[in-house]
């Protein structure tokens, strides 16, 4: 008689290891869900710095050849 008593212990335990693996799961999920976010953000953000960069060399570049064509006007006169 226990063994048949044992039954319904056992279902309940199985149901409640496998709602606490989903729960695990999911929490699992969540946190790997916001560390891509973060890992997107922080692309974001180097994607921006290389942006800026690229517009301060362009400026520099353009300076350079204002510099030269001026230089090469004295060199003319």
């Amino acid at each position: 008689m226990k063994i048949f008593a044992n039954f319904p212990v056992n279902n309940l335990l199985r149901q409640q290891q496998q709602q606490l693996k989903q729960r695990l799961q999911q929490q699992l999920q969540q946190r790997l869900q916001q560390q891509l976010l973060q890992q997107q953000r922080v692309q974001q953000q180097q994607l921006e710095q290389q942006q800026v960069q690229q517009r301060r060399q362009q400026q520099q570049l353009e300076q350079q050849q204002v510099q030269q064509e001026r230089l090469q006007q004295q060199q003319q006169l």
